[in-house]
């Protein structure tokens, strides 16, 4: 516990500024019941651009017990330094990330611009690299309590190693995402890739296919989303694509048929037709690589230019 403390040592107020980080917000609604409980009496409130609220410093009780008055003191200076809140809002701010053996130590502030307390239970926290996913998992918060109205409340929380997307450590800035279940769009997280493909596979192909998957945008809710990510013109006139399967829907993807266009950057058909798809079997939340091959036959311009290609299936 107060990892974050090893960043404080020998810094000003000027440099301890420094340490906070992009602030992450998110309207009360989008908020689950699995995710967050607000008092029963009255309504969420409504964020407005007009309304604006200042929060003040709330300690968890063994926060209180073991922080003496100077820690107290510089946490509640770096909460002042927040800015304030849009009313109907919850936020998390990040402002220490050390490296552990066993993972990455991050502490945050929980905001609440409400006019009631909120109590965090199971959301989702993801670390951000310079705008890029570096590790994602579920939190139980039940144990940092109540957070009072218009408070931020300090938290330290570890993200393991098999939380990791990826291990470059590369990057400027950083910060803390909050996500709802409520919201529009998810994220698959986990990557399946064929036994018979994985062995024709490098180690180095393998860490481009994980880095692409987990690079890649959210899609909306109950969707499948199909991305190109390679191509290639065989010497005997056969083309080649690595596609990949993202399944944003409860149920296992399992298509009998598909049906394929390849364009070029000029608009032009370069392959066309529909192949077997009863092999693809994909997940509720997981991303599958996949491989299809047109045969001379069904290529339309051999010719064509592949830097960039448009990839359609129906």
């Amino acid at each position: 516990m107060f990892s974050f403390l090893k960043n404080w040592f020998g810094k000003d107020e000027e440099e301890l500024k420094k340490q906070l980080q992009e602030e992450v917000a998110l309207d009360v609604h989008e908020l689950s019941d699995a995710e967050a409980d607000f008092e029963k009496e009255g309504h969420a409130e409504e964020g407005t651009a007009s309304a604006r609220v200042h929060t003040e410093l709330s300690l968890h009780p063994i926060w209180e017990q073991e922080l003496d008055a100077q820690k107290k003191y510089t946490l509640r200076f770096l909460q002042a330094e927040l800015p304030d809140m849009p009313k109907g809002m919850v936020s998390v701010t990040g402002f220490s990330m050390i490296p552990q053996p066993n993972g990455l130590t991050v502490t945050m502030f929980f905001r609440n611009s409400l006019d009631k307390p909120v109590r965090f239970k199971h959301v989702r926290l993801a670390i951000y690299l310079d705008d890029k996913p570096f590790a994602r998992m579920r939190v139980d918060l039940s144990e940092m309590g109540a957070i009072p109205a218009r408070s931020s409340r300090p938290w330290e929380i570890l993200f393991p190693e098999e939380s990791f997307l990826h291990d470059n450590f590369t990057f400027k800035r950083w910060k803390v995402v909050m996500k709802a279940g409520k919201s529009t769009h998810v994220w698959p997280k986990f990557l399946e890739i064929d036994a018979e493909m994985e062995k024709r596979m490098t180690e180095r192909q393998k860490d481009r296919l994980e880095a692409l998957a987990h690079s890649l945008p959210p899609i909306p809710v109950d969707t499948v989303e199909v991305t190109g990510f390679d191509i290639a013109m065989a010497n005997d006139g056969r083309l080649v694509a690595g596609l990949l399967f993202r399944n944003g829907a409860k149920e296992m993807y399992s298509p009998d048929k598909l049906h394929i266009t390849i364009s070029d950057q000029d608009g032009d058909v370069v392959a066309r037709g529909s192949v077997d798809a009863s092999s693809i079997q994909v997940k509720p939340g997981s991303i599958r690589p996949w491989v299809v091959v047109f045969p001379p036959q069904a290529v339309k311009k051999p010719n064509a230019n592949l830097r960039r290609w448009v990839l359609e299936v129906k």
